[in-house]
């Protein structure tokens, strides 16, 4: 039996690969996700290293209950929670996602003002509370099914779906609010 290749710290070639793998298929998953909580993009930045980090680190103990990106999802939503709770977020500045917005100059009339307006509905999502912002997040913007979300979030598929629901609602409301300003 061949013995196994080990790098120069001691990790197998086989981890750090799976490692790789991981940042490739899910990396702006997880900065996506962290940036929803946190509003900062180097922050988001940080956290998704963090994460991965973690999950490599703790391998072992993934049980494979879920798929790898609920895992993943999941250590970000509890790392971000982790941080929004800690001092130091409570005295930090935001950005405001101009990273995730760029228009090409290209772009046609109707294509900015789509974007525009996908930008203002987003920028409303992100003034939604907490638990009700992190649910519309992986499931509009992740694209996680019901029993994903809660998984990656610790609560059950009825509470996603109440979350949702309640969301939408908060959402409707908001742009009602806003575009009666505009009238």
């Amino acid at each position: 039996m061949p013995k196994e290749r080990q790098s120069s710290h001691g990790e197998s070639f086989d981890d750090i690969s799976r490692l790789e793998e991981w940042m490739d298929s899910y990396g702006q998953d997880v900065i996506h996700l962290a940036y929803s909580y946190l509003h900062n993009y180097h922050k988001a930045e940080d956290v998704a290293q963090d994460v991965f980090l973690r999950a490599w680190r703790n391998w072992d103990t993934f049980q494979g209950q879920s798929s790898v990106k609920t895992w993943l999802l999941s250590i970000t939503a509890n790392r971000c929670k982790d941080h929004l709770r800690s001092w130091s977020a409570k005295h930090e500045v935001s950005d405001d996602g101009v990273i995730f917005h760029r228009i090409p100059v290209s772009d046609t009339e109707s294509q900015v003002t789509a974007r525009l307006e996908q930008d203002r509905l987003w920028g409303i999502v992100n003034n939604l509370p907490e638990k009700y912002r992190e649910v519309v997040v992986l499931y509009y913007q992740r694209d996680l099914s019901g029993q994903e979300i809660a998984e990656v979030l610790g609560i059950s598929e009825q509470a996603v779906r109440t979350r949702l629901h309640r969301g939408r609602q908060l959402l409707k409301s908001q742009l009602r609010e806003e575009e009666m300003g505009f009238l």
